[in-house]
C-alpha cells in the first residue's frame, strides 16, 4: 500500500486546491465565506475520500479493501485537504486583512442579532464572555476552526465509506 501513497497525496492536494479556491471565490459574493467553506467541505470531502478509497480498491488492489486500508487512505486525503486549506486560509487572511475584518464584522453582527436569545438562555455573563472572545478573534482562530471542521467531517465520512467499500480478502 505504501507504494500508492503518492496517489492519495495528490487527491488530498486537489481537494485542498478546490477548498481554498472556493473559500476565496466566496469572498467575492459574501462578506463571511466561512459558512460557504463548511458547506463546500461537507460536499467535497466524501467525494474525494470516496474516490481515493474506490480507486485503491478497484484499480490498485484487485477488488480488495480492508477497513484499516480504507481508514488510512481516507485519513491521508482528508488530513492533507484540511492542513493545506488551513495554510491557504491562514496566509490568505494574513495578507488580506480586509477579508478578515469582513468575517469578524459579520460574526459580531450575528452575535448582536442573537443577543437577547443568548442572554435569555444562558445569561448576561455568558454573553459578555462570548463578546470578549469574539473581539479577540484572530486569523488563526478562523483557520483552525476550518481545520478542525474538515478533520471531523473527514473522519466521519471515511468511517462510513470504509465500511461500505470494504471487502475482506
Amino acid at each position: 500500500m505504501k507504494q500508492y501513497f503518492g496517489y492519495f497525496y495528490k487527491i488530498g492536494l486537489l481537494a485542498a486546491a478546490f477548498s481554498v479556491f472556493a473559500f476565496y471565490i466566496a469572498t467575492l459574493f459574501t462578506p463571511d465565506p466561512t459558512l460557504f467553506s463548511k458547506v463546500f467541505s461537507f460536499a467535497i470531502t466524501p467525494l474525494f475520500v470516496g474516490a481515493g478509497i474506490y480507486f485503491y480498491r478497484f484499480k490498485l488492489n484487485n477488488n480488495k479493501l480492508s477497513f484499516a486500508e480504507g481508514m488510512t487512505i481516507g485519513f491521508l486525503i482528508y488530513f492533507i485537504n484540511a492542513f493545506v486549506t488551513f495554510l491557504g486560509i491562514y496566509f490568505g487572511l494574513m495578507f488580506s486583512p480586509h477579508t478578515f475584518e469582513n468575517i469578524k464584522a459579520n460574526m459580531m453582527q450575528i452575535l448582536a442579532d442573537k443577543k437577547e436569545e443568548i442572554i435569555g438562555t444562558l445569561g448576561q455573563t455568558s454573553f459578555d464572555k462570548t463578546y470578549e472572545q469574539m473581539m479577540a478573534l484572530s486569523v488563526y482562530d478562523i483557520a483552525i476552526t476550518d481545520l478542525i471542521f474538515k478533520i471531523a467531517f473527514g473522519l466521519f465520512f471515511t468511517i462510513i465509506i470504509s465500511v461500505i467499500l470494504r471487502k475482506n480478502y
